[in-house]
């Protein structure tokens, strides 16, 4: 594996290579340019798997760094013939500006650009993630068979899967108690985190995936994929989601106890107008977990505790617990007639996300002992087009927090 970094910061370069050491990167496989020409010319003349990219660079030597100075090197990639275009590519900026600059471009070519920072962890996060998936896809290439692959896997009790690395991930891991420890495979890109839950003297084995991104589909096959590998006995997914206004308010927490997706059905027309006629199929979660989650939506005294051990911003009153349905879709809502038309499908719907139907649908389809599933996550929005970002660390802490719980109370029962 070859990796070349592109940064003019000799602080944020021995950063990079430490999170490179933790991944047995050897010193060997790094090469450093600190202008984009000099990037450009090691391009030429090698290639490399992984590029990381500083967005606040200088052209040339003696030039000044520039807040497109990392985009610029991006674009020029892409355009030429006669560079030796990288599998993946990331880009690392201490420079809000610059981050700015070049968050559309990135995504666009379906990159990702993170902040680097004495508090931000989600770019260690995430070079490790495409530092893990470089290293499988070689051991893979070393003749590793499938069978080989699958008998190093080992089975848990509880699987946790996140949409977003940052804030669900990190606040799982946080509100757990654990030390989680990086664990991938031969021959299988993804990357996981493995710990053992304390519950008292007792000890349950735990494995958390993030999705690759958000969406049904990321969703139903990563936790497919994780559910006939590690055989886990419940499945649990924590983070944020949309809530029907009115109903329920900011910080609320839904544990699904009904969920499909909104989507399915087919497009007719009536009288000249387009009309969509809903069919969905409904997975209910089993009645041990909706009766625990009944327990928990009337334990005042444990969401009252886990308020005030919030840490950073909280809503200004203590949360409520929701048992209702959790409808699903593949698409980000984001105006205010959305809820007025799902809710025709289920009069209870409290909630929307992006995932949970998924989730529930890899349970029900795996091979088995099929394992229970269970999703508890906080309302951060109203799918009004109205947004406030301070919740959503709230709500990743939580919904993480409450399904500790739950898993306690369902696994060592």
């Amino acid at each position: 594996m070859r990796i070349l970094i592109v940064d003019d910061e000799n602080t944020k370069v021995v950063e990079i290579c430490g999170v490179l050491r933790d991944a047995q990167i050897t010193e060997e496989s790094i090469t450093v340019a600190t202008t984009a020409a000099s990037a450009l010319k090691e391009l030429k003349e090698s290639y490399f798997d992984l590029l990381i990219i500083d967005m606040y660079l200088p052209n040339r030597i003696g030039e000044a760094p520039s807040l497109s100075g990392g985009v610029d090197l991006l674009k020029r990639i892409n355009r030429g013939n006669d560079v030796q275009l990288p599998e993946h590519i990331l880009g690392l900026t201490s420079n809000l500006e610059a981050l700015a600059a070049s968050e559309e471009d990135f995504s666009a070519r379906s990159w990702f650009v993170e902040e680097v920072g004495p508090s931000k962890t989600t770019w260690k996060l995430r070079l490790m993630e495409k530092l893990q998936y470089l290293k499988a896809r070689e051991e893979y290439q070393g003749n590793q068979s499938k069978s080989e692959i699958i008998s190093t896997r080992p089975e848990c009790e509880v699987l946790f899967v996140c949409a977003l690395l940052d804030p669900e991930l990190t606040a799982l891991h946080a509100v757990s108690g654990c030390d989680w420890e990086v664990v991938t495979f031969p021959g299988d890109p993804g990357i996981y985190w493995s710990a053992s839950l304390k519950f008292g003297a007792n000890t349950v084995s735990a494995i958390c995936v993030c999705l690759p991104q958000m969406g049904l589909v990321a969703a139903g096959v990563t936790a497919a994929k994780a559910i006939t590998l590690f055989k886990p006995k419940l499945v649990v997914m924590t983070g944020i989601c949309a809530g029907r206004k009115g109903d329920c308010d900011l910080g609320d927490i839904i544990g699904a106890n009904l969920t499909w997706d909104y989507g399915s059905g087919k497009f007719t027309e009536v009288a000249g107008a387009v009309v969509f006629e809903p069919a969905p199929f409904q997975a209910a979660a089993t009645a041990r977990v909706g009766g625990v989650l009944a327990e928990l939506s009337n334990d005042n005294e444990l969401l009252q505790k886990l308020y005030k051990e919030s840490p950073g911003y909280r809503p200004a009153k203590v949360p409520k617990f929701h048992v209702a349905p959790l409808a699903s879709g593949a698409a980000v809502q984001n105006h205010k007639e959305f809820f007025s038309g799902v809710v025709t499908q289920q009069r209870k719907m409290l909630g929307v996300d992006m995932e949970a139907f998924a989730i529930a649908w890899a349970c029900h389809e795996a091979l088995e002992p099929q394992p229970s599933w269970l999703v508890i996550k906080s309302v951060v929005d109203f799918a009004d087009g109205t947004k406030d970002s301070q919740i959503q660390s709230f709500g990743s802490y939580i919904s993480a927090s409450l399904a500790i719980y739950a898993v306690d109370r369902l696994i060592n029962r």
